[in-house]
């Protein structure tokens, strides 16, 4: 492996975007799905031409862009040569770390740019207790793996939702921003800690389900084609209700997906059975210094 010397890590700029965004798409490529050709949907895979999908949907360089402005010391690149040859995006949330993007051009990778960026970024992450990451680029694994981080392997669900199955659900209601305080509670009692900025870009960009029954409450933001962008619960029944929701908010006869179903997110199965939707192994979930949350399917990027 090419060792690569620390002082290449860099500050991200957003000038270096454009170059970062098109990067993370080349390394991100890897995660074989049906569903990349819908913008908005999988972080870092917007298709190259899809002027016709965009809407208010949330593209990958709005998304780095919104990491950027929240977190500028927790977003690097790796230089060689005068080229940036990685980059890697993280927030913090209350102390709890959410690696958001780890990627590495596929002809650079195994070079060490992915490792040199890592523990950079954990120079800077180690005395916070709690950190999250979904998985999806090869380097990432491979550099992630050997930090502590506990493993949790996961698969989604693909495919057109049979709505003959879709049950009535009667605790959810459209969602909005009077609803922050809910939202934000529910954060923090199955992540330790509030999305806070994050629920305004994800607003702007997905539908918002809110739950509610009794003392138990829930959200979920869904894809305009019904995908779920990330659904936190703090009952099992109701999160099913919620994943119910999105997938039957989308359109007859169009794809949707389910991401980040770890083995702890049983009732998920439960819907993605019923609805007749096919599932494929994906990339893993991982946790350090907390316990994965659930009922919750994470957003690929905010955790």
């Amino acid at each position: 492996m090419k060792s690569v010397a620390v002082d290449l890590v860099r500050p991200m700029t957003l000038d270096d975007l454009p170059r970062v965004v098109k990067i993370a798409r080349r390394a991100y490529d890897e995660d074989i799905t049906d569903m990349q050709d819908v913008r908005g949907l999988e972080p870092w895979a917007d298709p190259k031409n899809a002027s016709d999908q965009l809407g208010d949907r949330i593209t990958s360089h709005d998304l780095g862009k919104h990491i950027l402005a929240t977190d500028p010391d927790l977003c690097l690149v790796v230089e060689d040569g005068g080229k940036i040859r990685g980059a890697s995006m993280a927030i913090n949330r209350e102390g709890t770390i959410i690696m958001s993007m780890t990627a590495v051009p596929p002809k650079h990778q195994g070079q060490g740019y992915a490792a040199a960026l890592i523990e950079h970024l954990r120079t800077l992450t180690d005395n916070h207790l709690r950190s999250m990451a979904v998985v999806r680029a090869a380097e990432t694994i491979r550099t992630l793996f050997p930090w502590n981080f506990d493993v949790h392997p996961s698969m989604r669900a693909e495919g057109v939702v049979d709505r003959s199955r879709l049950p009535a659900t009667s605790n959810v209601r459209p969602g909005g921003p009077d609803d922050l305080d809910l939202l934000e509670m529910v954060d923090r009692r199955l992540r330790g800690a509030a999305r806070g900025a994050d629920h305004t870009l994800l607003m702007k960009g997905a539908r918002l389900f809110v739950a509610e029954d009794r003392s138990a409450r829930g959200y979920a933001y869904a894809h305009p084609n019904g995908s779920p962008l990330t659904v936190a619960a703090t009952t099992t029944a109701l999160a099913r209700e919620l994943l119910f929701e999105c997938l039957g908010s989308g359109d007859d006869g169009r794809p949707a997906a389910v991401r980040n179903i770890t083995g702890e997110q049983r009732w998920a199965f439960d819907v993605v059975r019923r609805l007749g939707m096919d599932l494929h192994i994906a990339g893993p979930v991982t946790v350090r210094g907390m316990a994965l949350p659930a009922p919750y399917l994470p957003h690929d990027s905010l955790g």
